[in-house]
């Protein structure tokens, strides 16, 4: 069997000369020239004894010849030949598939692939007898030290002494395969760095230079917790991930992990003819198979709506003097995430090709932790804003009906004597349930709950999705937790030892459904439960991905999951959806300046006290939550605004009134 490189290169299966093919052209040639020379002979006659006669010695002299090649194949070129079949060798490269590109629901081009120039190291070059040469590699590592220069900076002292070990882990994985394996060292080389490179080629075994492609995020910040960012394969990868070559890029963190696969697509292989130093001496390859591109990945996300939430939400940190915020807006028939912001935020081009360290030192010692994505990770205790599903859970129980009465007072305590109050201490009177929800009274729940019971209302807690994760296609969302008395007691024996074991049915309680004590949440898990309140009882998993696009244009949609329905009965949710509009448009309203926006709004808010306590009695420390739907009748969109430590909920409200009224200038909703 033989492989056809091109008109130039030929390789049999034993990687040998071709001298015994040639040998065999050669006999056939003989045997029709001496046909030819016989019926040219002007003695030829069929029949005649001179006709086997002249046959014979045009035989002889053309087999002569035959020997005498042979020869000089076998015994003059012998050592040339025999040293060329040696030192010849097949390499075979992968050729990288183009990774897919990522855009938002509108089309809008969010990741991009852009030339870059890749260094290589083949890694058979350092290996003898199974063991990697370390000496030699240092001295390769020291050459190129020298030429990359800041270049060679960027990639950490660790990275540069952990090439040994990716070579001994990548020749384990691979055993005896014929394909040789390669690691990318460094991307996007500048020209004079190639120069270099080239004109230092007898010092570097096994380094080449190859054309590619790099990412590239032209949003930076704004998108980089959503979209995460690209890395170099690593030793542990190849160990874990089947579908990897050891010179491809990996999906690190955000959607380009977690569909990192679907976007990769399928490298092809390439063969090539190389020397003793691993330089090409063919001019062409034979491509064994052909790369598949990635698919293109369409999100839900509206690329108009993120860049302005992401604005809005930095100007209402910075005006605040929060340490952060985030913000969500979701499809509340669905599930889609329409716009997603954690701020502060980082540019993930940064990790592009390797972080140096200074930057990555930078980052990571930044107080305000741009690293982390708030909208799915900050768990912290969520203020009143939890009165929208206890009064959702009261009311389907039967705990209370919208008809139920209690009254808000100054010196409210406890049986014990402890002084339970609304915030800053207001008195609202007497109060039905969507009165309490319009001016958010404390008192009010805390009543609500001392005459049900805090572990029958667990269940729905859990039905809301509160203490898990939904499950949200972005890796490194955090669970919250359930204000439950099974999970005080866990923490008293466990990380919180300052806690008492013991769960209070005033003190407790009352804390809880009112958004403090050891309740936590998320802003991903409260847009999502105030979605399942306005759609009347599904809860969605929420999802930014909508559909992957082949290169054939063929779609594939990301299909919609429940990840729980019938949460409530529908009179349950329309009177707390009621509240809520009232809180915003309602005669005592606390949140009024939501109404007369063009769209109508219901909403709730929660200012979540945490830290030290004052002489007064206030917390010195709040965060700011505003959650809620629009439009009412027909609810559409739900939302989650979140300020770090960012005081008054009123500084959330300010935030969440800009976001609508430019999307209904601009025809958003």
């Amino acid at each position: 069997m033989e492989l056809k490189f091109s008109k130039k290169f030929k390789i049999t299966q034993n990687k040998t000369t071709s001298k015994h093919s040639n040998a065999v052209l050669l006999k056939g040639d003989i045997k029709h020239n001496v046909k030819k020379a016989l019926k040219s002979s002007p003695e030829y006659s069929p029949g005649s004894p001179w006709n086997y006669l002249v046959a014979f010695m045009l035989f002889f002299g053309l087999f002569a010849i035959l020997l005498w090649q042979l020869s000089a194949l076998q015994i003059t070129n012998g050592e040339e030949m025999l040293a060329k079949s040696e030192n010849n060798q097949v390499r075979i490269e992968s050729i990288p598939a183009y990774r897919g590109v990522i855009f938002d629901r509108n089309g809008t081009k969010l990741v991009e692939n852009v030339a870059s120039v890749g260094l290589y190291i083949m890694i058979d070059k350092y290996i003898e007898d199974g063991e990697v040469d370390n000496t030699l590699l240092e001295e390769t590592s020291n050459t190129l030290g020298g030429i990359l220069g800041a270049h060679w900076k960027n990639i950490s002292d660790d990275k540069k002494t952990e090439y040994a070990s990716i070579l001994e882990r990548v020749l384990t994985i691979h055993g005896e395969s014929p394909y040789f394996t390669d690691i990318l060292i460094a991307s996007d080389l500048s020209n004079e760095e190639v120069i270099q490179i080239k004109a230092s080629s007898e010092k570097l075994l096994g380094i080449y230079i190859d054309d590619g492609s790099k990412r590239s995020y032209p949003y930076k910040n704004i998108l980089s917790a959503i979209l995460g960012y690209t890395g170099d394969v690593t030793a542990e990868d190849l160990d874990s991930i089947d579908y990897l070559n050891s010179t491809d890029v990996v999906g690190r963190t955000g959607l380009e992990r977690e569909y990192d696969e679907q976007l990769a697509g399928e490298d092809g292989k390439i063969a090539w003819e190389v020397d003793a130093l691993g330089k090409k001496i063919s001019e062409e390859g034979l491509a064994l198979s052909e790369p598949v591109s990635g698919k293109n990945l369409y999100l839900t996300l509206d690329m108009d709506m993120q860049k302005k939430l992401y604005q809005v939400i930095q100007s209402g940190t910075k005006s605040s003097k929060a340490t952060g915020g985030a913000g969500i807006i979701e499809d509340v028939n669905s599930g889609e995430i329409i716009s997603m912001v954690t701020y502060p935020s980082y540019d993930n081009n940064l990790f592009i090709g390797g972080i140096s360290i200074k930057d990555y030192a930078k980052l990571l010692n930044d107080k305000t932790n741009p690293l982390m994505d708030r909208a799915i990770a900050a768990q912290v205790p969520a203020g009143s804003t939890f009165k929208t599903m206890v009064a959702t859970a009261a009311l389907d129980a039967g705990a209370i009906t919208k008809y139920t009465q209690y009254t808000s007072y100054a010196g409210y305590k406890f049986s014990n004597g402890a002084l339970f109050q609304e915030y800053h201490n207001h008195s609202y009177g007497t109060l039905n349930v969507v009165g309490a929800l319009t001016v958010s009274s404390n008192i009010y729940f805390c009543e609500l709950i001392r005459h049900w019971d805090m572990n029958s209302l667990v269940p729905y807690l859990d039905k809301f999705g509160i203490g898990r994760v939904t499950g949200i296609d972005i890796p490194g969302e955090m669970a919250g937790r359930v204000p439950s008395p099974a999970n005080k007691m866990l923490l008293a024996n466990s990380t919180s030892p300052w806690l008492e074991p013991v769960w209070y049915p005033e003190g407790d309680s009352c804390n809880s459904v009112i958004g403090q004590g050891i309740g936590l949440v998320t802003p991903i898990q409260m847009s999502n439960w105030v979605a399942a309140i306005a759609n009347e009882g599904t809860l969605y998993k929420p999802h930014i991905a909508k559909y992957f696009e082949d290169e054939n244009q063929n779609r594939v949609d990301i299909p919609v999951e429940i990840l729980q329905s019938n949460i409530a009965k529908a009179d349950a949710f329309n009177i707390a959806k009621e509240g809520m509009w009232s809180a915003v448009n309602g005669s005592g309203a606390s949140i009024s300046s939501l109404a007369n926006l063009g769209v109508v709004v219901a909403a709730k808010t929660g200012t979540a006290e945490f830290g030290t306590v004052d002489s007064k009695g206030n917390y010195e420390h709040t965060h700011a939550w505003v959650t809620g739907f629009f439009p009412y009748d027909k609810p559409k969109y739900s939302f989650s605004i979140f300020l770090e430590d960012g005081g008054e909920s009123l500084n959330a409200v300010r935030i969440m009134r800009e976001m609508i009224t430019w999307m209904v200038k601009e025809g958003k909703i």
